[in-house]
């Protein structure tokens, strides 16, 4: 393909992607305002997975964008991505039930004893898990934030979304990133936090332009 013929492609993706970048950025705006009370109340229901009780009351009192990460964009297939969730999860709670040392026994319950070492070889078959599904759907992994204690929480959305996509074709995700400023009670003390908007897509579902929730559960 001639050098000229690839800048008229380029030029030719660049509307769509600008329009994807101030999609993101006014639903980022908009989820703010809302939180500071400049905005609609209703900015709020723009978090994926709904407004819990704790979101609902969550509030700034003012913010700014310090800094955007990178977009990151990725199409993969979604049967595979569903089977490496569902290995990691088997391999989660089979480890969990062994840390736990607990082990089926007829009707009984039997305890065991399980030393540091025993369990650092009991989660490896998980992390090998995370890995895997890291390395084959880095983007996907990184909103469902495998390898962090809060892919098992119950109020990962993401979990949810994907229940919900189906097990076949293709899906598409695109997150956006930034780095928030605000400054916080009478000392006006200076905190920065990360605020992700997020898109899904698959056949059977398409979350349109979201805010991934983090103050119930991790801020990270």
């Amino acid at each position: 393909m001639s050098r000229s013929l690839l800048a008229a492609v380029a030029l030719l993706a660049l509307p769509a992607v600008a329009q994807d970048d101030s999609d993101a950025k006014k639903v980022a705006e908009t989820y703010l305002n809302a939180l500071t009370g400049t905005g609609d109340e209703a900015g709020k229901d723009l978090l994926l997975g709904g407004v819990t009780m704790n979101a609902q009351l969550f509030s700034l009192e003012n913010w700014s964008f310090k800094s955007k990460d990178p977009v990151k964009r990725e199409e993969g297939d979604l049967a595979h991505a569903v089977q490496l969730m569902n290995d990691l999860d088997k391999a989660g709670r089979t480890a969990l039930t062994k840390l736990m040392g607990v082990e089926a026994v007829g009707d009984d319950l039997k305890m065991t004893e399980v030393s540091q070492s025993e369990a650092t070889k009991l989660l490896a078959p998980t992390r090998e898990r995370v890995a895997a599904f890291q390395k084959s759907h880095g983007v996907l992994s990184y909103i469902l934030r495998t390898g962090k204690e809060v892919y098992w929480h119950p109020k990962n959305p993401m979990r949810a979304v994907l229940a919900r996509a189906g097990t076949k074709g293709k899906y598409s995700i695109e997150v956006h990133r930034w780095t928030i400023g605000t400054t916080e009670g009478p000392a006006k003390t200076p905190r920065e936090w990360p605020l992700r908007v997020v898109r899904f897509k698959s056949e059977k579902i398409d979350t349109g332009w979201k805010i991934l929730p983090a103050s119930d559960w991790n801020a990270e």
